[in-house]
Order: C-alpha cells, then structure tokens, then sequence
C-alpha cells in the first residue's frame, strides 16, 4: 500500500484528502513544523498544501526540503490556495509534478490523487538507475 505524506497546517485539507482515499493507501498528516525540524517519515507520494501565506513567504526551500529528504523522484502534488500563474510556475520549477488550486472539486482532487500515485508507480518500474 502507497504511503501519502500531507503537508498541511488545516484539518479541513486533511479531512478531505482523508475521504479521497481511505482505504486505498495510508495517509500521513504532517503540519509544517514538522517539516522544518525534519521529523516526517518517508513516503511514495507528497501533497504540499500552499496557502495565501505561505505563498508570500515562499514556497521554493520547502519542496527542495522535502526532495532532499525523500529523493529527487519523490512526487509531489502542490495544492496551490489563491496562486497567481507566478506562484504555480514556481512550485513547480522548484520539483512539484502537479497541482491542483482547490479540494472543492473533491473528483478532480481525486483524479490527481491518483494521476500522481500512477506516477509513482511508473518512476519505480522505469527508473534510470534501475538495474535490469
């Protein structure tokens, strides 16, 4: 079963990831203060929820934080609250493969959800540094 760390300092962004995909794989809530101490377990798959603050102080050290941690293959699914197009080119410059700017849309979340869990699962199989 996929592990899923979610990056969010909102219960309500949890709770709806949680609904998506109870079940389906273990989903890991981490607030970011854990991430700044560097106390988050590994995981096949990162949603990063970005809000309107932490957009301005910006987003580029914590994704680089979290690549270096877990690896530069690591998905992440940058869910992006009130972004401009400046915002969404920068998060994913810094290494997110995606993003998604809301959870209202509780299908297309779940569309990404799994867009970047099938990711996941193809950079195993296929990766470069694979040995065959």
């Amino acid at each position: 079963m996929e592990t899923v760390l979610l990056f969010s300092n909102r219960k309500n962004v949890f709770d709806v990831t949680d609904r998506i995909i109870k079940g389906r794989y273990k989903l890991i809530w981490c607030i970011y203060e854990l991430l700044e101490k560097n106390q988050y377990p590994y995981a096949d798959v990162v949603i990063m929820h970005f809000d309107e603050e932490m957009l301005k102080s910006g987003t580029f050290e914590l994704i680089v934080k979290v690549k270096g941690k877990l690896g530069h293959t690591v998905p992440i699914l940058a869910l992006i609250e009130s972004g401009t197009p400046q915002d969404i080119f920068s998060i994913l410059e810094a290494g997110a493969f995606d993003y998604i700017e809301t959870v209202g849309d509780q299908q297309k979340y779940r569309k990404k959800i799994e867009d970047i869990i099938s990711w996941n699962w193809y950079l195993k199989k296929y990766r470069p540094d694979k040995k065959q």
